[in-house]
């Protein structure tokens, strides 16, 4: 675990440096250069560390002809997907170079989102990285994750076509991506007795059946294909319930962020174009949260993610709210506590996929039961 704490720490001083010196763009932009050399080279030379690293390192292994590829559609890997591993092996036929690409593109797009739509990018940098450390090695949904967020300033300028285009794009990583193009038309304000009532109601019919019900006979719509992979999530769903639950820490988090999201919005809207838009989508996470929590884990861990994404920004643009650089310091010092639980509980569902941290060169001769 040092590894990742002291990338934390590195985090927090620059993000520290930021508040209290009011660093200038040119020296921001250095720290924040170093910072994402120092985390692509991190999980881009990682070895046996992360979650699905046997499926995905077999199917880079047996990408050596593009009928293939298109074989493996039918069990899940995505043509896009397919098509950037089958390009990688044929070049460089090393698995090391392609997580080490996969990485400075994701990490270059978290970057990117991190200036843009936020404030702070050291504070959202340091909340990302702790609460989402768990899902690295969930390589297809990461890219999808990565042209999402490409996207999003499509939405931020109402060019439709480009935003979809760049949905679609982002399917074919992993179909789940879909559930951006909701972003597009949540680029408005809504009353908070609306967003309230949708909450309350998502959590009522959450305790039901029926959103279970209803994913089941979803996947009939659509084909066989999309059966499959719907009976797939559905007894893997069954599997998943019966061995965990979605914790209280987890559900206090999340009400006691979207409580001071919402005691902040109108102050903050005026003040940041873009945090309707990331409100809404934290909401819409919300929703999908409550109703399938208590029936779906997979759909909450994978569906939800699109949204949770943003809660890092969300988290960065509240220290607008406070006047006083000292005032942030305390703030952003507490924060660096927290992150250290999250870190914790990013990784607890699978800790000895990540602890320790094994790469290519650091700690290479530990050997990890990868069963």
């Amino acid at each position: 675990m040092e590894i990742y704490v002291i990338t934390l720490l590195f985090i927090f001083i620059f993000g520290f440096l930021d508040l209290r010196l009011n660093l200038t763009n040119p020296q921001r932009n250095r720290l924040l250069f170093f910072l994402y050399v120092v985390i692509v080279i991190q999980i881009g030379l990682r070895w046996e560390t992360g979650t699905d690293w046997k499926p995905y390192l077999e199917n880079f292994e047996t990408s050596n002809d593009y009928n293939i590829v298109l074989l493996n559609t039918l069990s899940g890997f995505e043509i896009g997907y397919g098509t950037l591993v089958f390009f990688i092996k044929k070049i460089f036929n090393n698995y090391s170079v392609f997580l080490f690409i996969h990485a400075l593109f994701f990490y270059w797009c978290i970057f990117i989102a991190a200036k843009k739509y936020s404030p702070y990018p050291f504070i959202a940098l340091l909340f990302f990285y702790a609460t989402n450390l768990g899902v690295v090695g969930s390589n297809r949904q990461l890219l999808a994750i990565a042209f999402c967020l490409l996207s999003l300033h499509f939405v931020l300028e109402r060019k439709l076509f480009k935003f979809f285009v760049t949905i679609v794009i982002a399917s074919l990583f992993h179909t789940t991506a879909f559930l951006f193009g909701i972003y597009y038309f949540l680029n408005r304000n809504f009353k908070t007795v609306t967003i309230v009532s949708i909450l309350f109601l998502s959590f009522i019919i959450g305790k039901t059946g029926l959103p279970f019900l209803f994913f089941s006979k979803f996947g009939t719509i659509f084909g066989d294909l999309a059966a499959s992979k719907t009976l797939a999530y559905t007894d893997r769903a069954k599997d998943e319930l019966a061995e965990a639950s979605l914790s209280i820490f987890g559900l206090i988090k999340r009400l006691s962020f979207i409580a001071i999201f919402t005691l902040n919005y109108s102050y903050l809207t005026k003040k940041l174009d873009y945090y309707k838009v990331l409100y809404n989508g934290y909401v819409f996470g919300m929703v999908i949260y409550f109703l399938f929590a208590s029936t779906l884990l997979i759909i909450v861990n994978r569906g939800s993610m699109y949204f949770n994404i943003f809660e890092c920004f969300l988290i960065s643009c509240q220290f607008l709210v406070f006047q006083k650089r000292l005032d942030k310091g305390y703030l952003f010092f507490i924060l660096l506590l927290l992150s250290v639980i999250f870190l914790y509980q990013s990784i607890s569902p699978y800790p000895d996929l990540f602890d320790p941290y094994k790469g290519l060169i650091y700690n290479f001769d530990f050997i990890r039961d990868m069963h």
